[in-house]
């Protein structure tokens, strides 16, 4: 009696650490809760934006264009992921700048993975994207 109160204690043990480890592993989340939460919108005085395949950049400081390009990240659904190995035909750099310093840099690779490197924590975040962003916003702008 006492071994199957030992095995079935053990397997629930397991079962509740597989789901912890899942659970802080696959974190779902959204854009909002990962950047937008640290800092305000309107702070963005400036976003440079730097296209993998030719390295042009461009730097974006109209307002109105700032507000515009934040809102097609706007509620994008994000999966955490550890240690993705993103195979890309483009890439995009976006930094967002505060106060004339970087606050927030954003490596979006073909709608597919987002790379937020917040830089005041010097601390990446790599995620993976659950709806594919309409990336013809971005490069009209080159």
């Amino acid at each position: 009696m006492k071994k199957r109160y030992k095995i079935l204690f053990v397997t629930l043990l397991t079962l509740i650490i597989l789901y912890v480890a899942t659970m802080l592993l696959t974190r779902d989340s959204t854009f909002d809760k990962e950047v937008l939460e640290q800092l305000d919108i309107k702070q963005i005085e400036e976003i440079e934006i730097i296209r993998a395949s030719d390295e042009k950049t461009i730097n974006i400081t109209d307002t109105a264009m700032i507000n515009q390009i934040m809102q097609h990240f706007n509620d994008q659904p994000l999966r955490k992921v550890r240690f993705s190995n993103s195979d890309f035909e483009e890439a995009y750099w976006l930094t967002l700048h505060v106060n004339d310093e970087r606050a927030i840099g954003m490596r979006l690779d073909d709608a597919k993975h987002l790379y937020i490197f917040l830089y005041e924590e010097n601390y990446m975040k790599d995620y993976k994207l659950l709806e594919d962003i309409d990336l013809t916003f971005i490069e009209a702008l080159f």
